[in-house]
C-alpha cells in the first residue's frame, strides 16, 4: 500500500506528464496560427528586436489590446533561445506550455482540499486533456496564460474558505490577480469579484475571506501591474487604455466584435466540443453540484461546490450575454469545471446515481465525439494528402471506439472505465492530431511555403520591400518581417521590391497588367514565380499566390 506522501506524488507526476504528452506533440512543427497567435508572435519579435519593453507594435501599428505579460514572457523566450534573427515559434509557446502546467498542479493543490486528492486528481487529469485547455497550451497568446493565474486564484479561494488561513494562500492569491492583470485586464478581478460577491449573496457573510485583507500581499499585488499602468498611461498619453478598455474590451462587450458574434447560449453549445472528453461527465456533474450546493449542508464538499458555482455562473452569465463569442472564452473558469466533475465522478465509484443525467450525457458526449471525428476527417480529406488518409481512419476509429466504450460504462455505471475510455479517446485524438495530421496539411503553411518560395525566387529578398495586397495574414508578416507592405497602396517594383498577387482574387489580373505596363515603361519585363496553392481558414477561402518582379526582357 502506498503512503499519503507517495501516492500524492505519483499522482503530480502522472499530472505532469499527461499534460507534457498531449503539448508537446506539434509544439515546434505546428504552422503559426492566424490570426491572434501570429500577431502575439510577431510584436514580441518586435519588442525583443527594439528592446523596448512598453511599446507594443505590429509592424509600425501600435497593438493597444492586451497588457504586456505575455509579450514579456515571449520576449524572455526569444533572447534566451533565438540567435541572429531566426524566428523559432516553438520558444514563443513555451510560456503557453508552462502555464498549462500551472493550471494543472494548482487545480490539483486546491482541489485536494476542496473535494479530496482522488477527486482532484481526476478533475486535473480531465482538464489536462480537454479540447480548449491543450489547444491553447499550443499557442503563444494570452489565455494559457490568463487560465493558470485564474486557477491558482481560485484554489488559494478554495483553500482559504475551508480553513487554510496560510501565507502562502493569500499571498498567492493576490500574486495571481495582479499576474491575470498584466496578462489580460480586467478578467481577473472580475472573476474574483463575481464570485465573492455571489458566495456573499449566498451565505450573507465571508469572514472566511478576512485573512485577504493581508496589506504586505495587497501591496505586492499593486507592484505587480500599477508601475507599468501608470508608465504605459504616460508613454502612449493614455492611448493604451482608451483603445484596450474602450475599444477592445468594451467592443467585445456591446458587438460582435470582428465577426465574432453568437447569440446567447453559444458558448453552452460549445462546451461540449471545448471541454471534450471531460463533457462527459458534465451533465452528473452539474447535479451533482447542484443538490450539494442548494442544500444547508456545512460538508466541506458542499461548500467546495458553492465556490466552484460562484466561480463558474456568473462569469458563464457574463460571456453568453457578451455579444462578441469565442471559444476560449469559457477557459477560466473549466478547472472549476472540472473540479465539479471529479468530484461526482469519485462520488458515483462509491454509489449509483444520476441514471437519468448518465443517459443523457452519453448521448450528446457521443455526438460531440462524432463531431470531433468529422471535423478531423473532413480537413484530412480536403487538405491533407491522400496517402495519411489509413492512418486518420485509424486514429478515429480508435477514438470513436474508446468513445464508445466510454459512453457504454457510464450507461451501466462502470464509472471508472468509463474515466479511463473517455482519457484514452483524448489522448489517441489530440496526440496524433497535434503532432502528426495538423503540421502535415500544406494547405494550412501558406505563409511558409510563400516565404520558402521567395527565398527561392530571389535569394536576398528578405531585406527587400515585399507587397502583399492580396494576402494579409499576420503569419505572413512574422515569417517575412517588417518589411512587407499589406495596405496594397503605391506598389512599385521598379527599386527591386517584389509583390505577392492572389490570382484567385478579382482584381489580381488588373494589378497585374498595370505592373507590367509600368515595367514596360522602364525596359523591362515582370518574371513571374511558380505558383503556391494553399487555403486561408481565417477566410475560408483557397489561394493561389504567385510572386511578380521586375527583370530585364
Amino acid at each position: 500500500m502506498l503512503t499519503c506522501l507517495s501516492r500524492r506524488r505519483w499522482q503530480v507526476l502522472v499530472l505532469i506528464c499527461l499534460t507534457l504528452v498531449v503539448i508537446l506533440p506539434g509544439l515546434s512543427g505546428l504552422p503559426v496560427i492566424d490570426r491572434d497567435e501570429a500577431r502575439f508572435a510577431q510584436a514580441s519579435v518586435q519588442m525583443a528586436e527594439s528592446n523596448d519593453l512598453l511599446n507594443i507594435r505590429f509592424q509600425d501599428e501600435a497593438r493597444n489590446k492586451k497588457p504586456a505579460a505575455a509579450y514579456w514572457a515571449q520576449t524572455a523566450m526569444i533572447k534566451i533561445f533565438s540567435r541572429d534573427g531566426d524566428r523559432r515559434i516553438w520558444a514563443q509557446r513555451l510560456p503557453s506550455l508552462l502555464a498549462a502546467l500551472i493550471s494543472i498542479l494548482a487545480l490539483y493543490w486546491g482541489g485536494s482540499k476542496m473535494v479530496g486528492r482522488d477527486a482532484a486528481f481526476v478533475a486535473a487529469a480531465l482538464l489536462s486533456v480537454s479540447t480548449i485547455f491543450v489547444f491553447e497550451g499550443h499557442i503563444a497568446k494570452t489565455d494559457a496564460l490568463l487560465c493558470a493565474s485564474t486557477t491558482v486564484m481560485f484554489a488559494c479561494l478554495g483553500r482559504l474558505r475551508l480553513g487554510r488561513t496560510g501565507r502562502r494562500e493569500v499571498w498567492g492569491f493576490w500574486i495571481a490577480l495582479g499576474f491575470s492583470i498584466m496578462i489580460k485586464g480586467p478578467i481577473g478581478p472580475l472573476l474574483a469579484i463575481t464570485c465573492l460577491a455571489s458566495l456573499w449573496l449566498w451565505d450573507r457573510h465571508l469572514t472566511w475571506a478576512r485573512p485577504l485583507l493581508n496589506w504586505g500581499a495587497i501591496a505586492i499585488f499593486l507592484l505587480i501591474w500599477l508601475p507599468w499602468g501608470i508608465a504605459m498611461y504616460s508613454v502612449t498619453d493614455g492611448a493604451f487604455y482608451a483603445e484596450s478598455l474602450g475599444k477592445d474590451f468594451g467592443g467585445k462587450v456591446t458587438s460582435g466584435q470582428e465577426g465574432h458574434g453568437a447569440p446567447p447560449g453559444s458558448h453552452s453549445m460549445a462546451i461540449w466540443a471545448t471541454l471534450w472528453p471531460a463533457s462527459l461527465f458534465l451533465i452528473p456533474g452539474l447535479s451533482y453540484a447542484f443538490i450539494l450546493a442548494k442544500s444547508r449542508s456545512r460538508t466541506r464538499l458542499a461548500q467546495a461546490m458553492r465556490l466552484a458555482m460562484c466561480w463558474t455562473v456568473p462569469f458563464w452569465i457574463l460571456i453568453e450575454i457578451m455579444p462578441t463569442k469565442l471559444p476560449h472564452y469559457g477557459l477560466p473558469v473549466f478547472p472549476a469545471i472540472c473540479l465539479i466533475i471529479g468530484a461526482c465522478v469519485v462520488a458515483m465509484t462509491q454509489k449509483p446515481r444520476f441514471v437519468k443525467s448518465r443517459i443523457l450525457t452519453g448521448i450528446i458526449f457521443l455526438v460531440s465525439t462524432g463531431i470531433m471525428i468529422a471535423a478531423m476527417i473532413y480537413i484530412q480529406i480536403e487538405h491533407g494528402a491522400p496517402d495519411q488518409r489509413v492512418f486518420i481512419f485509424v486514429i478515429c476509429g480508435v477514438t470513436g471506439g474508446a468513445a464508445l466504450f466510454a459512453a457504454g460504462s457510464i450507461w451501466t455505471n462502470k464509472i471508472r472505465p468509463s474515466l479511463i475510455a473517455a482519457l484514452v479517446s483524448g489522448l489517441v485524438y489530440f496526440i496524433p492530431a497535434y503532432g502528426f495530421v495538423l503540421p502535415q496539411l500544406t494547405d494550412f503553411q501558406t505563409s511558409e511555403r510563400i516565404v520558402a518560395e521567395l527565398r527561392s525566387f530571389a535569394p536576398d529578398v528578405l531585406s527587400e520591400k515585399i507587397h502583399s495586397p492580396h494576402y494579409r495574414e499576420p503569419s505572413l508578416i512574422y515569417h517575412i518581417g517588417k518589411n512587407v507592405d499589406v495596405t496594397g497602396r503605391a506598389i512599385d517594383l521598379s527599386d527591386g521590391s517584389l509583390v505577392i498577387l492572389n490570382a484567385r482574387r478579382e482584381n489580381a489580373d488588373k494589378t497585374g497588367l498595370e505592373l507590367a505596363q509600368a515595367a514596360r515603361t522602364r525596359g523591362k519585363c515582370l518574371e513571374t514565380s511558380s505558383p503556391v496553392i494553399g487555403f486561408n481558414y481565417s477566410k475560408g477561402t483557397p489561394l493561389s499566390l504567385v510572386i511578380l518582379r521586375e527583370a530585364p526582357c
